[in-house]
């Protein structure tokens, strides 16, 4: 069952969700309980953003890498929350293309780096109302969890993006 809330307030809980990494995880166990299984960590930092994704059990496949499948979705995750900081939650989006290349095996935690065209997004978030936006994703490896090492893949993400406010 959908539960639609008022626009302010979704805004408000979106904005207090990048703020506060507790609420975040709140309502990411509320309304995503795939990213409480996964594990999946954003560092909501304009100048240092990132995704930390553990190696655990859930995300593991049988021989002990990275499932691709974890590494898909997490990515979908990753990138929709760097473009989610951007336009300050008053925005929703959806993922309508993803195309990843896998580089390498991953046998440790991996990181997630997001990159886009930051003045072709205040162009189109200025100029209102629904927009696609595409994104350049790179995966690594993780070290720890702020450092990373080798690249393990790679690729592009477009969103369908809508204001939450019509």
């Amino acid at each position: 069952m959908a539960l639609a809330l008022p626009p302010d307030l979704e805004v408000r809980l979106n904005q207090l969700s990048i703020k506060y990494a507790f609420l975040n995880r709140i309502l990411g166990f509320l309304f995503m309980p795939f990213i409480a299984r996964s594990g999946l960590k954003v560092n909501y930092d304009p100048a240092n953003f990132y995704a930390y994704l553990p190696k655990k059990r859930f995300n593991s496949n049988w021989y002990g890498t990275m499932a691709g499948a974890a590494i898909l979705g997490n990515s979908e995750l990753a990138a929709g929350s760097y473009l989610f900081m951007l336009t300050r939650g008053e925005y929703r989006m959806v993922c309508t293309h993803l195309d990843y290349r896998f580089l390498l095996p991953s046998t440790d935690s991996v990181t997630f780096k997001v990159s886009l065209d930051q003045e072709e997004l205040a162009e189109k978030v200025k100029q209102g109302g629904q927009f696609m936006i595409d994104m350049t994703l790179k995966l690594y490896r993780a070290t720890s969890r702020d450092k990373t090492g080798k690249r393990i893949g790679s690729g592009d993400i477009s969103f369908k993006v809508w204001p939450v406010r019509s």
